[in-house]
């Protein structure tokens, strides 16, 4: 592996010699005449590019022969794009005028994890901005994205609101890498991905991209099944406010309500939302409610994009996480029932005051820095703080499970594995602090572009459980009585290399090297004073290729190992 990585090192550095073709010109306002210092001039397709320096003037060197579409950016200006053809050891010249417009380009940000159309050999899709409106309402994102390939989901409460799961290719969300503008959204602890801590973020969304396939992610937990990238608002709309509503099947609702502000003064552009959605549910006590809010900020400079989003919400919702028996589907009423516990000839029907309450809001920091027209330098900086509750019914646990015990000061008499708490219901909380940086230096070249990056994340959370509720108990139980409770932390460090390269136009080589580490330590348990930390080591490769055989056919192979902790 330390060969492959060298030779995709030096490989871009020796083909340099190999054309001596260059594009250039200038980039101007329209109307006005003035040069736009900092346009972004690229050859679509393709990671060749420059920027425009003071003189308004670009130079794209060393493109190989072929035809390109060669589009031109600038803040504030209608992007213009222009077909060439390029021959070998030839100067083309090509100017641009830019007609001034509030449609913004979507800062690249957030952008390295993504796939490209006939150049990157990985199996992926793409649902745009268009395509998210016209097909999302209210449903979580999972069922958004169940209608792609190789993809399904289920929900607990059978409305596709709540506790709704993705399954890629077999595997399920533990094993699905999930990103909001590259940040990772997967649980540290447990690898889940818990969709309603960030509901009817669809709202907000203006892409999503799904890689099929081991190792197609730089962050969080190594895919498996593959990864799903989220890109929120790129503030391309003009000035507006929104208000929405709907109602639907199980008196499920939907308040919303939107604004975006345009590009104000040249530079800065604010887009924000909030919105409710209430439901019963299709299954007995699968009721949600859901609030929910977006803000995302960005300001525009010459050299340097700078974001700012803070989103989340609270949510609360009737438990409903076990299945019903396959003899109640074709019943009509017993398939909408909702057990706490169930076998064949036994039910326990779930309690309504079964619930849960939590709140997990995200706050990022996404800031991108064009060093020059080959240097990209980007770093990102995250917060996430969760802190809930879930109430379950406790009444099938006897007094021993809850160290209801004289060992711990209670004055049980007879057997307290036999005697059992009539009405018992437990309060499970949890809370979670977690912090992020993830620094990245994008290299061009004329061959293509190599990215080197890293993270770091640290974790830290806290779990107790008490009884929250009984009907009768011989003696006091005081209401702090944390009959569990303990600490748990976890740090991740990662490093990465990815190049994608150029053999020929029709021909791209793609190499990924990952190296991850996790320690995960469970400490301050209260009552047998557990303590220990385990470290995790991981080294995970990439390697694939992709040969466009005409204008509307590509093949790829792609060979990956991925691992993570259990």
């Amino acid at each position: 592996m330390k060969t492959l990585i060298l030779l995709l090192l030096m490989v871009p550095a020796l083909s340099r010699a190999e054309s001596t073709a260059r594009i250039t010109g200038t980039v101007c306002d329209r109307e006005t005449g003035r040069v736009l210092p900092g346009a972004n001039v690229l050859l679509v397709g393709t990671s060749f590019g420059a920027f425009a320096d003071s003189r308004g003037v670009y130079a794209i060197e060393n493109v190989p022969p072929g035809t390109y579409r060669v589009r031109a950016s600038f803040v504030g200006y209608a992007p213009a794009q222009e077909m060439i053809a390029v021959g070998t050891d030839s100067t083309v010249h090509l100017d641009f005028l830019l007609v001034p417009s509030l449609i913004i380009a979507q800062p690249i940000t957030i952008t390295a994890t993504r796939g490209r159309l006939r150049e990157t050999p990985a199996t992926f899709s793409t649902l745009e901005h268009e395509e998210i409106h016209e097909r999302y309402t209210t449903q979580d994102i999972p069922v958004l994205l169940s209608e792609l390939p190789s993809s399904t989901f289920y929900s607990e409460g059978g409305s596709g609101i709540g506790y709704t799961y993705l399954n890629m290719r077999g595997f399920d969300s533990r094993r699905i890498a999930v990103m909001v503008n590259g940040v990772p959204q997967n649980d540290p602890e447990d690898h889940n991905v818990y969709w309603l801590d960030f509901p009817d973020l669809a709202s907000s969304l203006d892409d999503i991209q799904v890689q099929r396939g081991a190792g197609s992610a730089f962050y969080g937990p190594p895919a498996i099944g593959g990864s799903v990238n989220l890109v929120t608002q790129n503030f391309a709309h003009e000035r507006s406010l929104e208000l929405s509503a709907g109602m639907g099947s199980y008196n499920t609702r939907k308040y919303s309500a939107s604004f975006s502000s345009g590009l104000v003064d040249n530079r800065y552009a604010l887009h924000g939302r909030i919105s409710r959605i209430t439901s019963d549910g299709y299954r007995e006590h699968s009721w949600v409610d859901f609030v929910s809010y977006f803000l995302g900020m960005v300001r525009y400079d010459a050299a340097m994009t700078t974001q700012f989003n803070f989103y989340g919400g609270p949510v609360a919702d009737g438990l409903a996480y076990y299945g019903n028996p396959r003899s109640s589907i074709s019943d009509r009423t017993l398939r909408k029932k909702n057990y706490s516990y169930w076998e064949e000839g036994y039910f326990v029907p779930r309690r309504a005051e079964e619930i849960e309450n939590f709140s997990q809001p995200h706050a990022e920091l996404l800031h991108e820095w064009r060093l020059s027209h080959s240097l990209t330098l980007n770093n990102t900086l995250f917060a996430v703080l969760g802190s809930g509750f879930f109430d379950y019914d406790g009444s099938w646990a006897p007094y021993s499970y809850y160290r209801l015990t004289q060992e711990n000061g209670f004055p049980v008499t007879g057997d307290p594995d036999a005697q059992y708490i009539a009405g018992a219901l437990v309060r499970a909380q949890v809370e979670n602090r977690q912090f992020g940086w993830l620094p990245r230096l994008s290299i061009a070249h004329p061959r293509g572009e190599l990215v080197v990056g890293g993270e770091l994340r640290i974790h830290r959370s806290t779990h107790w459980g008490r009884l929250q509720y009984f009907s009768e108990l011989p003696f006091e139980v005081p209401f702090d009585y944390h009959y569990y409770d303990y600490k748990g932390a976890k740090t991740i460090v990662s490093l990465y290399a990815h190049e994608l390269y150029a053999l020929r136009p029709d021909l791209t080589l793609m190499g990924d090297l990952q190296y991850a580490y996790s320690r995960y330590r469970l400490y301050a348990e209260r009552y047998l004073g557990t303590d220990f930390t385990v470290p995790y080591h991981f080294l995970n490769p990439r390697l694939g290729v992709n040969l466009n055989l005409d204008p509307r056919w590509n093949t790829y192979l792609s060979a990956a190992y991925t691992s993570r902790e259990p």
